[in-house]
């Protein structure tokens, strides 16, 4: 009699385990190709984020020179000279914009996704890893062997474990 129950636990469990750990591979797999595409997406919509930087330095400092330049005058007895060096009147040669509001909202969008897509992945591999420790120490068949297996099972239901791989986006 405690042969066929034995039996039976080990066969339930086993397929239980087995179908849990086949659901988890896929969410897996899932979860990095879903990771990998919002990557891409992140990496680019990032770029939204970047003030717009102007002009470069390089012709911010030839409008500077040209200014001064512009300021040429021939005043007696020097034939050139200069007025002071330019100053800007408050206004700064390089202005830089405010970034959209739209940008930040779609960034958090993906970043979320991101995070959500990693944390699942990462609750994925932690379910993996206890289904993996369930079945480690369980290949004799005794009567010891037999009362851990359940012993094990029972955890698994009262930590809720099928609910968890259930509920892995």
């Amino acid at each position: 009699a405690f042969t066929n129950i034995a039996d039976t636990v080990k066969k339930y469990s086993d397929e239980l385990v087995e179908r849990w750990g086949k659901e988890i591979d896929t969410y897996l797999v899932y979860a990095g190709l879903f990771s990998a595409i919002l990557t891409a997406f992140n990496v680019e919509s990032y770029k939204l984020l970047q003030p717009d930087p102007g002009p470069d330095q390089s012709s911010a400092i030839l409008q500077h020179i040209s200014l001064q330049l512009g300021s040429l005058s021939f005043v007696q007895p020097f034939i050139n000279s200069t007025h002071p060096a330019f100053r800007s009147s408050g206004a700064t040669l390089i202005t830089s914009t405010a970034i959209p509001r739209w940008a930040v909202s779609l960034n958090i969008c993906w970043f979320t996704s991101l995070v959500l897509s990693l944390s699942s992945a990462s609750v994925g591999i932690l379910v993996k890893q206890w289904l993996n420790e369930f079945k480690s120490g369980l290949s004799v068949d005794s009567e010891h062997i037999s009362k851990l297996r359940q012993y094990r099972l029972n955890n698994l239901e009262r930590w809720h474990v099928g609910s968890i791989v259930n509920a892995i986006p």
